[in-house]
C-alpha cells in the first residue's frame, strides 16, 4: 500500500459467471473509498492469443479467438454494469488461473487483489482450488468475496 494507506491500484480477477459481478460490486466499494483505479482481469486457461492456429478446443467447435472475444465481451459489460465503463480490462491466457493472476498483480503493480471464494460453481471452479496458493504467493493484499 502507499504511505497514505490508501490502495490505488486495484486488480479484480473474475469469470464470466453470474458471481463476477457480486465480486466486481465489492471492489468498487473499496476503490471509491481510496480513490483507487480498478483492472478488471479474466484468465483463459489453455487458449494460445497470439497463436495463429487452433489449440485443442476447449469447447467442442469454437474457435480461440471467439473464446477470447467472448471474454474481452463479457469483461467490458461487466464494466457497464458496475457503473465504470472507462476501467481497464484485461484477457489473458496462462497456463494456470493462479499463474495469470500472480503475474498480472505484479506486472500492474497492484496493491489490492480481489478474488471470489468459497463456491463449487464459476469463480469456485476457477479460482477454488488456487485462491489458498495465491493468498500465499501474493504480492500484494488481497480481499476474498464469498459467492455462491
Amino acid at each position: 500500500m502507499s504511505e497514505s494507506n490508501e490502495y490505488q491500484h486495484i486488480l479484480v480477477a473474475v469469470d464470466q459467471s453470474a458471481d463476477a459481478e457480486r465480486v466486481g460490486r465489492q471492489a468498487l466499494i473499496v476503490a471509491q473509498r481510496n480513490h483507487a483505479k480498478i483492472t478488471l482481469l479474466n484468465i483463459l486457461e489453455g487458449i494460445s492469443i497470439s497463436a495463429g492456429y487452433e489449440l485443442m478446443p476447449i469447447i467442442p467447435q469454437v474457435s480461440d479467438s471467439e473464446i477470447i472475444a467472448e471474454a474481452k465481451k463479457s469483461m467490458r459489460e461487466l464494466s457497464l454494469k458496475l457503473g465504470i465503463p472507462d476501467c481497464d480490462t484485461m484477457v489473458i491466457s496462462a497456463l494456470s488461473t493462479k499463474e495469470g493472476i500472480l503475474r498480472a498483480a505484479e506486472e500492474l503493480k497492484a496493491d489490492l487483489l480481489v478474488i471470489g471464494s468459497h463456491t463449487r460453481s464459476g469463480l469456485g471452479v476457477l479460482l477454488g482450488s488456487t485462491s489458498g496458493s495465491i493468498i500465499n504467493d501474493s504480492p500484494c493484499d488481497i480481499l476474498t468475496v464469498k459467492v455462491s
